[in-house]
Parts: structure tokens; C-alpha cells; sequence
């Protein structure tokens, strides 16, 4: 590195192993906080090109290529196949909420007639309608499904 020369090429010419093990920490630093996936690969990347030029005297432009490279892969394979994993489990009823009453007990606060009635579920009352039978006043039921505002119940076995 000579002092006429351009600074970033300096710069490029300069980097070796610590530099690429600090970039892909401070990289990794900004995935924390974004945690978007998308900083993680290339911040694995450049660990992984920091162990290579501890191991191997790679020139700078073969640093670069084997970053540009394996970063390329890191995000299409994070992308394809990591992402999706991630993202995977049973849905959440945390904004669902017919699909978070359903298999609760409640109990009858009117009689059903023809099948209609009325139920108590928490503080509320709500119409709900049986397929079979009839329930009295007081009777336990299991919401089994939700259509719109009404709620479809059967006596509790």
C-alpha cells in the first residue's frame, strides 16, 4: 500500500482476515437489529472468507469474489429453503378469534327453541344455533364451529 494511490483501493488491498472476521460481526450486529435474514447470509459469508484468508494468502480480489460469491448462494439457499422453515408452525389464533373459541364450554342462557338460543361466552352473549336437539337454560355446551356472528354448538358429553 503506497500513500498515492486511491484510499478505497487501499482499503481493498488492505483487508485480511481480522478485518473480514469484524465485518461480518458488525453485519451480524445489523441483523439483530433488523432481523430481516437478508444480513445474516452475507454476514456468515464474510466469516466464513475471514477463516479462508487465515488459512489461505488469498489475493484481495479473490476475497471479494469468493464474498460475492458465497453470499450469492447463502441468500438463495436462505431464501429457498431456511426462510420458509422459519416462517412454518400451526396458526396462531392471536387475532382469530372465532378460531380461538372454538372446543370452548359455554353455558345456555336462553332455552333453544327450534335449535336457536343464546350463549355466555366471558362477558358477552351470543346467538348460536344445534344441529340436533334442543338445550335448557344452564345446560353446558362446546362451541364447535363460528358462521359470521353466530356460534354452532353441541351438548357437552
Amino acid at each position: 500500500m503506497n500513500g498515492d494511490g486511491n484510499v478505497f483501493l487501499q482499503l481493498l488491498e488492505g483487508m485480511n482476515g481480522t478485518k473480514w472476521l469484524i465485518f461480518g460481526v458488525i453485519l451480524l450486529t445489523l441483523e439483530v437489529i433488523t432481523g430481516t435474514t437478508y444480513i445474516l447470509w452475507p454476514a456468515v459469508a464474510a466469516l466464513i472468507v475471514g477463516v479462508l484468508v487465515f488459512v489461505l494468502p488469498l489475493a484481495w480480489e479473490m476475497q471479494f469474489l469468493l464474498f460475492f460469491l458465497i453470499s450469492a448462494g447463502l441468500l438463495f439457499a436462505g431464501h429457498k429453503y431456511f426462510q420458509p422453515l422459519m416462517k412454518g408452525g400451526e396458526p396462531s389464533d392471536l387475532n382469530d378469534r372465532a378460531r380461538s373459541m372454538l372446543g370452548r364450554r359455554v353455558k345456555a342462557v336462553t332455552a333453544f327453541e327450534t335449535g336457536r338460543g343464546r350463549v355466555q361466552v366471558g362477558d358477552t352473549q351470543w346467538q348460536a344455533m344445534m344441529d340436533e336437539g334442543n338445550a335448557a337454560i344452564g345446560d353446558e355446551l362446546k362451541i364447535v364451529s363460528v358462521e359470521g356472528t353466530i356460534l354452532k354448538v353441541e351438548p357437552v358429553s
